[in-house]
């Protein structure tokens, strides 16, 4: 931040100069002119020879080594609503369900951010931090799988793994402790032996990230994946992250910036155009901006991190995309959106706008259709 002299609360520099930072992995969207960002922007280029999402079939899952640890006491009541299930612990905070489609379709997600990541888990350079890194949380854990292959020794891929990926940590770093919170207990009974997970109680406020953390202890490194739909307050969030980061150490969030965007005009008019727009009217009507993503900078600077670095990609929705790794991250992607429908839509549309859910499922099912005949360049900005 500007002004010459550290903001409240931000944690001392330690021996060196090195400071708490913060590594926002998000692309803003464009501010003025077209809402259509040209081909070049992006990187991608429509392959005219398309045909299948069959690309799908190209990444696998790494082996886990799992311990008897078992997750920690918590609440295990719900809602169910227009045949979806959602969280009890306060109610109505969270827009997504918690079943077990949602957590197929998370750990699904997880496996596309491997894929579009090369296989990383992070990118903050945790290895640097003075002193090491031995404590990690992550906030909005969902399933809890990042948390977990975070502390498990998994195999490696083959491929060089750059900024010394996570997959070795377990090896390396025996001693690191991961937190992972949520408002849903949704994680599995036995995790890793460095792993613990706090889940939504009443008791304890730090579950609820946009609540005033009640952690004794700081972090080396805080992570936060997907978050853009959680929160009705990120800078909020920000901030309390900044204050229960230790100095030097990190935090890093990847996200996705909504609305979905598109390569030339082939979503113009379209019913996944008018979902886009729906989802987010909706949205800001039941106070979540769907399109925060672009303010993350800010709300980082604000905080008082240092050191941020923006990193962008699109990865489209469909295997329209030229090259073999877009064809692969295209099809995950579309499969992500298909099962993400009506988990981003039946809430938000029938609290925020009134829809009935039939009209919900009709909408739903003309957008699925748009993207099986796969006439749409779009993609979804990271």
């Amino acid at each position: 931040m500007d002004g010459g002299g550290d903001p409240p609360h931000r944690p001392a520099d330690i021996p060196g100069g090195s400071q708490s930072q913060g590594l926002n992995l998000d692309i803003p969207l464009p501010t003025g002119g077209s809402a259509t960002p040209s081909i070049h922007s992006t990187g991608l280029h429509v392959d005219l020879d398309w045909d299948t999402d069959s690309a799908i079939g190209t990444i696998g899952s790494g082996n886990s080594l799992m311990s008897t640890q078992s997750v920690r006491p918590s609440v295990y009541d719900y809602v169910t609503e227009n045949g979806r299930r959602y969280h009890r612990f306060k109610e109505g905070v969270y827009l997504g369900p918690n079943d077990e489609a949602e957590q197929d379709r998370l750990d699904l997600q997880h496996h596309l951010f491997l894929l579009g990541f090369n296989n990383r888990l992070h990118f903050a350079p945790i290895e640097e931090i003075q002193g090491g890194f031995h404590t990690v949380l992550d906030i909005g854990t969902g399933t809890g799988i990042w948390a977990m292959e975070f502390d498990n020794d998994l195999e490696e891929s083959g491929e060089p793994m750059s900024n010394f990926a996570f997959y070795n940590l377990a090896t390396a770093y025996p001693h690191v402790s991961v937190i992972g919170t949520d408002l849903s207990p949704i994680q599995p009974e036995y995790v890793p032996q460095n792993c613990q997970f706090e889940i939504g109680k009443p008791s304890d406020s730090h579950h609820d990230a946009e609540d005033q953390w009640t952690f004794t202890q700081k972090f080396d490194y805080i992570h936060g994946r997907a978050l853009f739909a959680c929160f009705s307050s990120h800078s909020t969030v920000f901030k309390s992250a900044f204050q229960h980061t230790q100095p030097g150490g990190w935090f890093e969030l990847q996200d996705a910036a909504f609305p979905f965007r598109c390569i030339d005009n082939s979503m113009a008019g379209t019913k996944m155009e008018q979902w886009c727009s729906l989802v987010r009217t909706a949205a800001s009507a039941l106070g979540r901006d769907f399109a925060v993503v672009p303010k993350y900078k800010t709300y980082l600077e604000e905080a008082g991190f240092v050191d941020i670095v923006e990193k962008q990609m699109a990865w489209p929705i469909g295997s329209w995309a030229k090259g073999e790794k877009m064809k692969a991250i295209g099809a995950w992607c579309k499969e992500d959106v298909l099962l993400g429908l009506p988990a981003w839509s039946m809430a938000a549309l029938t609290r925020g706008l009134g829809m009935e859910a039939s009209e919900v499922e009709k909408l739903l099912n003309e957008v699925r259709s748009e993207l099986r005949e796969g006439g749409l360049h779009c993609y979804v900005p990271m």
